[in-house]
């Protein structure tokens, strides 16, 4: 598939956690083209020999006025675009990607590795806006809560909305330990104990290749239906 590139420019940088910052574009004429939550950009840089860029998903919702993607710096690409400050411009693509739901009622199920909750950060900020009504939860697996992204976001959302449920596993050092904080690694019998009516669930998972396997997997074992299944899986870049 021939993707098309175009400007965007820098409207601003935030630092989240170590090694991680979101970048806010827009168009060069100060629009956002518009997507869906869970969607994702490719971005270009001509001098590379990838002709079709590398994809970051967005973490903003639709109905921001930038469209922001949150990148850990551990490639060529990721490291450029954390040096990155307002101003400077990039090649990306219009978004595109299907990595969301079929049903607009089911509760969502949100399986994050690290980085792989930029795209549940935009399904949520976009539910939170518009259905609250509809049942969440999120399970993020980290290292450290030091190394939790949105935690002070998602924590308030938490707090706020009685329908949204958040829980970490930390896999190393667990510096809290409690019902919102569990020192061990995700497994499937983790989430299922936690989702309040598995038949009407939908499972999203985003992570690494074996992260997203392993959790595919373990859910299907434990009688998840396939179709209920969705995935996205990032490389290193």
């Amino acid at each position: 598939m021939q993707i098309e590139f175009q400007e965007y420019v820098v409207c601003g940088v935030i630092s989240e956690v170590s090694g991680v910052a979101t970048l806010m574009l827009t168009k060069e004429d100060g629009t956002v083209p518009p997507f869906v939550p869970g969607q994702y950009v490719n971005i270009f840089f001509p001098e590379t020999r990838t002709s079709e860029g590398k994809a970051y998903s967005i973490s903003s919702a639709p109905s921001e006025s930038t469209l922001s993607i949150t990148v850990r710096a551990i490639g060529e690409f990721s490291n450029r675009l954390c040096s990155m400050r307002p101003g400077d411009t990039v090649r990306a693509s219009l978004p595109y990607g299907f990595f969301y739901p079929e049903a607009d009622d089911s509760e969502l199920v949100m399986l994050a590795a690290g980085i792989g909750i930029a795209p549940f950060r935009s399904m949520i900020r976009h539910i939170a806006k518009y259905t609250l009504s509809r049942r969440l939860a999120l399970f993020h697996s980290v290292r450290t809560l030091s190394d939790a992204i949105f935690l002070e976001e998602c924590t308030e959302l938490r707090q706020k909305f009685p329908n949204f449920s958040l829980t970490h596993f930390v896999t190393r050092d667990a510096e809290v330990q409690n019902e919102y904080v569990i020192p061990h690694r995700i497994e499937p019998t983790d989430i299922l104990s936690r989702v309040s009516d598995v038949s009407r669930a939908e499972f999203l998972i985003c992570g690494s290749i074996s992260f997203t396997r392993d959790m595919w997997r373990g859910l299907r074992k434990a009688g998840v239906n396939e179709e209920k299944l969705y995935t996205e899986a990032f490389f290193s870049h």
